[in-house]
């Protein structure tokens, strides 16, 4: 079974909903068909571990919101969004632009000749989003993105800590 972006958008939104009492946001859905994996990526405030993910899937598991949206059986993993987060939301990409850090794109399907990139977000311009990558400019609408997250600059950080 394929679940398309927009499916996968719908579950964020509703865990997120489901969770937003306590100060938790899912910043994003994967589904590994081979598997039948629903991966669930949470964030809050005072961080993830193992403890939280544990206690956010016992109150998913029997979720009847998640059933009637992925009505098969699946597995359900909730698991931290770690340092190379996941971007998924139009806010996400504005607040990695104002960050100016690189972001790794991937498109559904090829568009402006390309379907995946690193770069960073130079302008978004109402659900257009514009990057400097090292191959040259692109542009592409947000619809289109499967994956987007942070890239983490490793050279960066091992400096300021020398």
């Amino acid at each position: 079974m394929f679940l398309e972006r927009a499916k996968l958008h719908e579950i964020a939104d509703i865990v997120t909903a489901m969770l937003s009492q306590d100060g938790f946001t899912c910043l994003d859905a994967e589904w590994e068909a081979q598997s039948r994996t629903l991966r669930l990526y949470i964030d809050h405030d005072k961080g993830i571990d193992l403890d939280t993910c544990a206690e956010v899937s016992h109150r998913l598991v029997e979720s009847p919101e998640l059933d009637q949206i992925l009505p098969i059986e699946f597995n359900l993993e909730i698991s931290s969004p770690g340092v190379e987060r996941p971007i998924r939301t139009l806010d996400n990409f504005k607040a990695v632009q104002s960050e100016g850090c690189k972001i790794d794109v991937k498109l559904t399907e090829k568009f402006s000749n390309r379907r995946k990139g690193v770069g960073t977000i130079v302008a978004i311009d109402g659900d257009v989003i514009s990057m400097k990558t090292a191959e040259g400019p692109w542009t592409f609408p947000w619809h289109l993105i499967l994956k987007a997250t942070k890239v983490v600059d490793w050279d960066k950080i091992q400096e300021t800590l020398t």
